[in-house]
C-alpha cells in the first residue's frame, strides 16, 4: 500500500525540528500562526541506550520497543511489531538520535498497536502529536500541528 502523505509529513516535521534546534541553540521565542510561543530545546542522546530509556519511559502503556543501531547513515525506521532502527556513526553527532526523530518512530509503534496503521495519514499524525504534547508541551504541539497543515495535511 502506497504511503501518499509520507513525503508531506518529513517536510512538515523537518520544519518543526528545525524550530527545536533554534530553541536548543537559544532563541527565546518563535512566531507560530501569529501568536509568539515559547518552544522547548528537544533532547539529543549521546547514546543508543540512553534514547531507550527514553522510549520505554514515553510509551509505558504499549507493548515494549526495542532499539537497535541501523546499518547506514541514512535513515531511522520503525518495524513491526516494535523495533525502531537507529543509525549510529562511530563518530560525531548521530542525527537521529534526537527526540524528535525518536517520536516520530515512537508515533508509528502507537499507530500500529492501538489502531494497526503504519503509514503517515491521520492516525499517525494524531499519534504523534499526542506524544508530543505529552514530551514536549502543548506549544510544541501546537507548532507541529501548524506545520502539518502548512503542507496541506489536516
Amino acid at each position: 500500500m502506497r504511503d501518499s502523505q509520507r513525503s508531506r509529513v518529513y517536510t512538515a516535521e523537518d520544519g518543526w525540528a528545525l524550530r527545536l534546534d533554534a530553541a536548543r541553540r537559544g532563541a527565546q521565542r518563535a512566531v507560530v500562526a501569529g501568536s509568539s510561543v515559547l518552544l522547548p530545546a528537544e533532547l539529543l542522546f549521546g547514546t543508543l541506550e540512553a534514547a531507550q530509556e527514553y522510549a520505554d519511559r514515553a510509551v509505558p502503556s504499549y507493548p515494549p520497543v526495542v532499539l537497535r543501531a541501523r546499518k547506514g547513515p541514512g535513515k531511522a525506521h520503525w518495524e513491526a511489531p516494535g523495533v525502531i532502527a537507529l543509525p549510529v556513526p562511530e563518530h560525531g553527532q548521530a542525527w537521529a538520535l534526537r527526540e524528535s526523530v525518536l517520536l516520530h518512530e515512537l508515533a508509528h509503534h502507537v499507530a500500529f498497536h492501538s489502531h494497526e496503521v503504519a503509514d503517515h495519514g491521520p492516525t499517525y499524525r494524531e499519534c504523534m502529536l499526542e506524544l508530543v504534547g505529552q514530551a514536549l508541551g502543548p506549544e510544541a504541539a501546537l507548532a507541529l500541528r501548524v506545520a502539518y497543515g502548512e503542507v496541506g495535511l489536516g
